[in-house]
């Protein structure tokens, strides 16, 4: 079975040019995004490129928490 890790998100809002995120425990692992939809399609993608190696494929699964504040944390769930 797979080990599951949770990631603490930072999710940051820029007004008209959309929002980004960074990963707390991942330095240098961030995304961005025009809608929360498309922020959360491109932070799984870096995350999973971030944890992956040639040998294992990371599968990442989100869960949003729904402070809608322009800095909020969300928890990622990795397997």
């Amino acid at each position: 079975m797979a080990e599951e890790r949770t990631y603490t998100v930072r999710v940051h809002n820029q007004g008209d040019e959309g929002l980004w995120a960074e990963v707390e425990e991942l330095p240098g692992c961030f995304a961005s995004g025009l809608d929360e939809d498309e922020l959360a399609e491109a932070l799984a993608e870096a995350i999973g490129l971030y944890l992956s190696t040639p040998e294992h494929r990371v599968q990442v699964q989100l869960t949003h928490g729904r402070q809608m504040e322009s800095v909020r944390q969300e928890r990622v769930l990795v397997s």
